[in-house]
């Protein structure tokens, strides 16, 4: 049985975090924080003081102006988030990435999961990226940006992993 469960407002931005989420505030790899993704992520969510409104606006901004496209050189090798920003494409993995570092840069814990979901692509199920976003008295929340699913994901998703970075997979494949 699926509960949902409303969250209420949260004040932005968040100022007493407790020290244990403060980890997912940090760069990684692929998930860079530079002074562009710092200028777009305040730009976005100018004049808002609503944490759930902050992390919407990033995740629909990002879904909105990044073409997404499995055809890219993205889907051999994941890409930086700054790259992502740059050249506005890239797969779940950099949607997710850059959806993070513009949460993690105005100071809003974010960390990858790395796992399986199902497709209506191929109606099978591949490997994918998504996002948990921490709200304050709630705990980690699901943000899909690649399936436009923002604080919430569907049952066909399955999480393998939870890090720090995109570059950190769940999953590899060798061939012999």
């Amino acid at each position: 049985e699926n509960i949902l469960h409303k969250i209420g407002h949260i004040e932005f931005p968040i100022t007493d975090l407790d020290e244990e989420y403060a980890y997912y505030l940090q760069e990684g790899e692929k998930i860079d924080i530079t002074d562009e993704i710092v200028d777009k992520a305040a730009e976005i969510i100018s004049g808002e003081d609503d944490l759930y409104t902050v992390l919407f606006k990033l995740a629909d901004w990002t879904r909105n102006n990044i073409e997404y496209d499995l055809n890219t050189l993205t889907a051999e090798a994941a890409l930086e988030s700054s790259w992502v920003l740059e050249n506005r494409q890239g797969v779940c993995d950099e949607l997710t990435a850059l959806f993070i570092s513009f949460a993690r840069s105005v100071g809003i814990p974010a960390r990858f999961i790395s796992g399986t979901a199902y497709t209506n692509l191929n109606y099978d199920f591949g490997n994918h990226g998504w996002a948990e976003v921490y709200f304050p008295g709630y705990g980690w929340i699901p943000y899909d940006v690649t399936f436009g699913e923002y604080s919430w994901i569907n049952p066909g998703h399955i999480a393998l992993s939870k890090t720090l970075d995109s570059s950190n997979h769940a999953v590899k494949y060798t061939w012999v």
